[in-house]
């Protein structure tokens, strides 16, 4: 059984230290694209460098696509981005977006994709549609336990990489819109300002229950599995992830050689793996948060995978840190070459050697005859050998001389250089790649004259609401105001007053989360008229049940640009428009026939991590309460119970009443007002509102203490 241990370069040195240290492969990032924007991000010299070293030795290099690309960017930046690392050799691209994933398997078919843990892949009917797509390997999102990792793995021969050491995230990835709504630094855009790591306060109904310092609520600590390693490997993980392309080449060497050193030592011999507690403290010295954790491998949530005091200061471990830059520091890998060398009277100098059963000869100029001194072998082995400054080194040399046959060394020299360079040349080459050109592709403009008002509601009385206005289309009902008993009542409601009734499905859908869903809805999930996707396996879920419903993908299943949404609507999906493109990024782009959001509290994050539970207060009982920021920002958060996630909404709604002329200039189908924490008549009121701007063209002021959201600003 084969592993690859993967470590992070955000920089140069970093990839090398990495590489140097043991890693099998190494991903780091360009100057577009990566989710680590703020890195010291490799020039496109400097990946041609990396590349070819990792290849010399068997290594590989994967380059981070990993954020949300818009119109443009795909247009006029992605292809001539690749395309000269994928002629030199890249070996794969970690890609997000869907749009961008169909891009490069159209434009650059030999080279392989990884599906970015920012997909948020929760079962292994997605794994099964990536694969169908041309992915060959996932990254599973941090949250999923070893027992779904198996699952995934029994079921798919695709290659699972999963996170083993480094900074967890509160949000599940690609869920998170904190930062981007705070200060418009995009998650989703690799310039997170991780707002994760601030302090805050968890308030229900009006009582503190974080005292002390224990205010670091949403910083989980760092993970280190080495104890669980051989669980995490036998579970069907190839990859095991290091993540850190924020940090030093020390931080990146000191982890891989200790994974490097456990991996084989779990492999020579299983029944004897044991971890010594002092490699461990090393770990701790490079960086750690109050302790570690074991991510959620074999946990949902816990205050013990919490920071939660504010990180204690670090004594720099010297010694070791200095022993870390002593031997993993600079190119100092050397491939070790098995030399002939011919020097013959009245016949070219031959030097050979052989590299994986092929042999690689070079020829030089005849050797002189000597008319004093022939040239000798200690001569001959003295030149040869000076390989100091290439990835080169002699392990062994046959020398066959004329005795009465002269060389200049200086020529000696070039000779070794040129044969060198040609060696270099033909390990490398298998790697090369022909030059191909960009497909044209052809956006589908659809024309839809009729705008709708759909409205998404949270509980019974926001139904009430809105139930007998003539003007809602749809009424989306959220799957956690349900219960098994009223579903056939409130649908047979919904449709006695002529409404679309659609189920608006949980945020998250792992596999214990389908037989919670299926029991509570069983045959009744026939009734709906269709179902809002906030996860790609629900899709895939429902579509395998028999429902051939209508389906909206929510605006967290992502189409930053024509091809993700053109792929949807040719699979009869409506898409929602994105939140984080501002309105001439929306115009780049096309959003005829899509949902808009005009109005709601939007979530900023969906987490496994429950504030009651971390705070020993968890009711199972659907409640809320509020995250409140040191600024007094109050975040309004809710307990899925059912399936055991929070969401954290913003602390202004979003609402757009004011940009009625410019969003019905994007020709949507429809748009969307989500009610979440609004009382019966808030949502009356605001319902009206809306129809007097959308469909009635009146001008009304919006005076609400809300946000416009990033329709004017966007985002980097």
């Amino acid at each position: 059984m084969s592993i690859e241990l993967l470590a992070p370069g955000g920089s140069y040195d970093s990839v090398i230290a990495a590489l140097n240290a043991g890693a099998d492969a190494v991903y780091t990032g360009g100057n577009l694209f990566g989710a680590r924007a703020n890195a010291q991000n490799l020039t496109l010299d400097e990946l041609y460098s990396v590349i070819d070293y990792a290849h010399l030795f068997g290594r590989k290099i994967y380059l981070t696509i990993n954020t949300l690309i818009k119109e443009k960017e795909i247009e006029e930046q992605l292809f001539n981005y690749l395309l000269p690392l994928y002629e030199y050799g890249l070996d794969a691209v970690i890609v997000q977006d869907m749009g961008v994933l169909l891009f490069i398997k159209e434009n650059f078919p030999e080279l392989h994709i990884h599906a970015s843990t920012q997909m948020t892949i929760s079962g292994k009917l997605t794994v099964k549609e990536l694969e169908k797509l041309g992915v060959s390997r996932i990254v599973t999102p941090r949250e999923l336990s070893i027992n779904e990792i198996k699952m995934i793995h029994d079921s798919s021969e695709m290659e699972i990489e999963s996170f083993v050491h480094g900074a967890l995230c509160y949000c599940y990835s690609g869920q998170c819109f904190m930062s981007s709504y705070i200060g418009g630094r995009s998650g989703n855009r690799g310039q997170c300002a991780q707002p994760c790591r601030m302090e805050y306060d968890i308030i229900k109904n009006g009582k503190l229950l974080n005292n002390g310092n224990n205010k670091y609520v949403l910083s989980p600590k760092d993970i280190c599995t080495l104890r669980i390693l051989p669980d995490i490997i036998e579970a069907g993980v190839y990859s095991l992830k290091i993540e850190g392309r924020m940090k030093k080449p020390e931080y990146v060497a000191g982890v891989v050689s200790i994974y490097r050193k456990y991996i084989d030592k779990y492999f020579n011999d299983k029944e004897k793996y044991n971890v010594d507690e002092n490699d461990i403290k090393l770990l701790a010295d490079l960086f750690n948060r109050n302790g570690f954790s074991e991510s959620y491998y074999y946990k949902h949530n816990g205050s013990d995978m919490l920071s939660l005091k504010k990180p204690v200061f670090r004594t720099e471990n010297i010694e070791f840190v200095q022993f870390l830059k002593e031997n993993y520091g600079g190119e100092r890998k050397k491939y070790p070459l098995d030399i002939s060398v011919i020097i013959e009277k009245n016949k070219p100098i031959k030097l050979s050697t052989q590299i994986n059963g092929e042999d690689i000869v070079f020829q030089g100029e005849r050797p002189l005859i000597a008319e004093n001194r022939p040239i000798t072998e200690d001569i001959v082995l003295k030149q040869l050998s000076k390989l100091g400054n290439t990835s080169f080194e002699i392990h062994s040399i046959d020398i066959r001389l004329s005795d009465d046959v002269f060389v200049q060394v200086g020529y000696l020299n070039q000779l070794r250089r040129d044969f060198i360079e040609k060696v270099k040349k033909c390990i490398l080459s298998k790697d090369r790649r022909k030059k191909v050109e960009q497909k044209k592709y052809t956006k589908v403009r659809y024309h839809y004259d009729r705008l709708s008002i759909n409205v998404l509601v949270s509980d019974f009385k926001q139904l009430n609401s809105v139930l007998k206005n003539k003007y809602v289309n749809r009424i989306y009902m959220e799957e956690y105001a349900f219960h098994e008993k009223d579903v056939t009542t409130l649908i047979k409601k919904i449709h006695e007053e002529d409404k679309e009734v659609f189920l608006a499905m949980p945020y998250m859908f792992r596999e214990k989360d389908k037989k919670t869903f299926h029991k509570k809805f069983g045959d009744d999930l026939l009734k709906f008229d269709g179902f809002l996707i906030r996860n790609i396996e629900q899709y895939y879920y429902l579509d395998k049940n028999g429902l051939e419903n209508n389906y909206v993908f929510d605006y967290n299943v992502y189409t930053y640009n024509t091809i993700a949404k053109d792929y949807y609507l040719s699979e009869e999906i409506v898409p929602t428009i994105p939140l984080e493109l501002n309105y001439r990024e929306l115009k780049d782009r096309g959003c005829e026939k899509e949902e808009f959001i005009a109005y709601g509290y939007m979530p900023v994050m969906i987490s496994a991590g429950c504030g009651l539970k971390t705070c020993k207060q968890c009711d199972s009982k659907n409640s809320t309460y509020e995250i409140r920021d040191r600024l007094n920002n109050k975040f309004a958060t809710k307990c899925v119970c059912d399936y055991c996630y929070n969401i954290m909404y913003n602390c202004k709604p979003l609402s757009l009443l004011g940009y009625a002329d410019e969003i019905k200039s994007l020709n949507p189908g429809s748009i969307r007002l989500n009610y979440t924490f609004e009382t019966e008549n808030q949502v009356r009121d605001s319902l009206e509102r809306y129809i007097n701007v959308f469909i009635d063209n009146h001008k009304i002021t919006d005076n609400t203490d809300s946000t416009r959201g990033h329709f004017k600003r966007g985002v980097l």
